[in-house]
């Protein structure tokens, strides 16, 4: 193959898919026979990330509700097992579908009922350590544990009433909102960054490749862990916005081209851009995702990158918090009338 020729193309979109609507949520499909192999697949990789080192790294509440959730790390667990272990707790369902993570609609709508969907696929062996594409998984073990919990609930249950209300040009800032926060958010915990989002706990290479950042940050002087590190946090990304600025427009163009498209692949796409931009790849910059404070306005400008790579984590000082800014920008949505 030629060098230029079928270059990679990361759209974070997901294909068609053609769902029969009549078989979507019976009680038939709910129940899946899991082969031997698929049970294997589940083994591996719950045991891959249940280690003491990497554990250490998540926030206390996901280990707390892992306790709650009582998975088996051998088996795929049942539906009716975690709705036994979540629907008392927190009023939520569980439902499994063919649907996938991008097309939202079916999401919000299921959300609106306090219903949570997990889906029927489980990654290959070959993508034991990243999957593009969420699956049961990421599904069961990133967001259930949280889900045992009142306050994720009542986190969740924000997203629902607003998307419902919301302009298109909302919904997908409601959307990168819920990927920031309970897909690849981080929280302070005891003065150190604790990940949060499911997306990064389901995932081995990105739950790896977050805490060697927080180790870098120190190595290289960006963050003095003695200190107050959200202050610290706070004013690196104040000193850089102009050129994280930058970044997200660069972001922007290329997907303003129809595709995430480049000959290199994953995070060398945004060290190309750097380089592009001058920005030198060192201190604040020199790692493989930018830590910031959670802002809306700047998590509003990043188009949607699943495929490709996450430009940004975002940090919020607390549980509370995340609450209580999540609900600066949705809870009015979700008030309006006269839609």
């Amino acid at each position: 193959m030629t060098k230029n020729q079928n270059p990679p193309v990361y759209t974070g979109d997901i294909a068609e898919q053609h769902i029969d609507a009549a078989q979507e949520y019976t009680v038939g499909n709910q129940e899946i026979i899991f082969s031997d192999e698929q049970h294997a697949i589940w083994a591996d990789l719950f045991a891959g990330i249940h280690q003491s080192y990497l554990l250490e790294h998540i926030c206390k509440e996901f280990k707390k509700g892992l306790g709650f959730l009582k998975l088996d790390p051998r088996r795929i667990p049942t539906v009716v097992h975690l709705n036994e272990h979540i629907t008392p707790q927190t009023g939520w369902r569980i439902e499994r579908t063919a649907v996938r993570y991008t097309l939202a609609d079916d999401w919000y709508k299921k959300f609106a009922q306090r219903i949570f969907l997990i889906t029927d696929y489980l990654r290959s062996r070959e993508q034991m350590l990243f999957t593009p594409e969420p699956d049961m998984f990421h599904d069961i073990f990133g967001h259930l544990p949280f889900l045992t919990q009142g306050f994720y609930a009542r986190i969740e249950d924000k997203f629902a009433p607003a998307y419902v209300n919301a302009t298109q040009a909302e919904r997908e800032v409601i959307k990168r909102l819920a990927w920031y926060s309970t897909e690849f958010g981080l929280v302070m915990e005891d003065n150190r960054i604790k990940v949060f989002g499911a997306g990064i706990i389901s995932g081995r290479s990105e739950l790896t490749n977050t805490i060697m950042e927080f180790y870098r940050l120190g190595r290289d002087n960006v963050l003095d862990y003695s200190g107050d590190v959200f202050a610290q946090l706070q004013d690196n990304y104040l000193s850089h916005k102009k050129d994280i600025n930058r970044i997200t427009a660069g972001i922007n163009e290329l997907h303003e081209k129809g595709q995430m498209s480049s000959e290199d692949q994953g995070w060398n796409v945004i060290r190309a851009l750097y380089d592009k931009l001058g920005i030198d790849r060192s201190g604040y910059f020199g790692g493989e995702v930018i830590l910031a404070p959670f802002d809306i306005e700047t998590i509003a400008q990043i188009p949607k990158t699943v495929y490709a790579f996450n430009p940004m984590f975002f940090v919020c000082e607390s549980v509370e918090q995340m609450d209580t800014l999540l609900d600066s920008y949705l809870e009015p949505i979700a008030l309006r009338t006269g839609i």
